[in-house]
């Protein structure tokens, strides 16, 4: 009765003076079902040790089908584990001690292979996010635990769910925790039996939109000019939310960014915007959104674009001469290239559109044939539907 009080009071102790600790170990251990006990050898134990910590796996004959468990926290910096396995009564196997190297910070787990029994070492402690912040809709994967709780915002500490518990890496979206709804951040820890070791937290912020389509394919306007596509997004964009878009062409590291209120992003919908004036290229394409607060979205995953030149205009002009002197001449086009239809400006001849002097644009008959009512020399160019030349 007194060893077991000493026990006892010496376990109590020890999570007092420990508390909530950053690093923990948990071993989990069975004994093996090749594993031969004679008759009169009923008990064996697993012990680990890191430096000044360790804890202890008693095995008897009432226990030998479950799964056994002991946790302990790890203090200071030990750079070594020791791992013994001693059966009670039989020099079958005698003690067995293996050491392992140790690090708090990248321990990966380890697995002890006995003669009596198998043991999974397994470290607690919640590594780092990978990316902070989240959005609700992202996969959150959490590495090196047992069971885990997590806390949204202020609140109080809750349970995952069963499916999640006894598991060392759980994958989840924020979205899905229970009793989930706007909270600006959320808290996750682990441990084993209502201890715990480290806090994580992650910030939250807007999903962005999802890219529903690219347009494809996507020429410049003309041969020597620039080009656009145009996205087309899951959700319109809410009040005082705008689009920073970013390309960088492949194989050069050269990006460029523009906001959604860019004179060079034309909104051509409530979903879809197009932006204009980008040269010839494959380029990859991510985005964000982000409020008049500055509280960015999420940024996307990478897509691609490619902008194509256009096919060059040219066009050749062969001279009609009139069969007779009551007939009309003309100018006989072959074009190729461009952007159809076609306009012709005859010998520069400009017009007064809303106050404006431009060239006089007509469009190019089905004939291709431009009548000629006068004689004499005269001068004719081409262009297409985006007024692209011939260079």
């Amino acid at each position: 009765m007194k060893k077991k009080l000493l026990l006892f009071i010496f376990f109590l102790g020890s999570l007092f003076a420990h508390g909530q600790n950053e690093y923990a170990i948990l071993i989990k251990s069975k004994i093996t079902s090749n594993s031969v006990w004679p008759g009169n050898d009923y008990s064996g134990f697993h012990q680990i040790t890191a430096g000044t910590n360790s804890c202890y796996i008693g095995f008897f004959e009432e226990n030998y089908k479950d799964d056994l468990y002991c946790f302990f926290y790890v203090t200071g910096n030990p750079t070594e584990l020791t791992f013994t396995e001693v059966l009670g009564g039989s020099p079958i196997c005698g003690q067995i001690k293996r050491t392992t190297p140790y690090n708090k910070d990248t321990f990966p787990g380890w697995f002890f292979s006995g003669c009596l029994a198998n043991s999974q070492i397994m470290p607690i402690h919640i590594t780092k996010p990978d990316t902070n912040p989240k959005c609700n809709e992202d996969l959150i994967t959490l590495r090196n635990g047992w069971e885990w709780q997590y806390k949204l915002g202020d609140g109080k500490w809750n349970d995952f769910p069963a499916q999640f518990q006894q598991q060392s890496l759980i994958s989840f979206k924020i979205k899905d925790l229970p009793g989930y709804t706007d909270q600006t951040t959320v808290h996750f820890q682990t441990g084993y039996q209502k201890q715990f070791t480290n806090i994580v937290t992650y910030t939250l912020i807007p999903c962005s939109p999802k890219l529903d389509n690219t347009s494809d394919e996507n020429f410049t306007t003309c041969s020597y000019s620039n080009g656009g596509v145009t996205f087309t997004f899951s959700r319109p964009l809410e009040n005082g939310e705008k689009y920073l878009f970013t390309r960088t062409l492949v194989g050069s590291g050269f990006f460029t960014s523009a906001p959604s209120n860019d004179p060079n992003i034309e909104k051509i919908s409530e979903l879809s915007y197009k932006w204009k004036n980008i040269p010839p290229g494959q380029y990859e394409f991510k985005y964000q959104t982000q409020f008049e607060n500055n509280t960015p979205s999420t940024l996307s995953t990478i897509s691609k674009f490619t902008i194509k030149p256009q096919t060059a205009l040219t066009f050749t002009a062969t001279a009609v001469q009139p069969a007779c002197s009551t007939d009309k001449g003309g100018i006989q086009i072959s074009v190729q290239g461009g952007t159809a239809p076609y306009f012709y400006i005859l010998n520069d001849e400009t017009e007064s559109i809303d106050g404006e002097i431009v060239p006089k644009k007509i469009k190019l008959p089905d004939s291709n044939l431009i009548p000629i009512t006068t004689d004499g020399d005269h001068t004719v160019k081409i262009v297409d539907s985006f007024n692209c030349e011939e260079q």
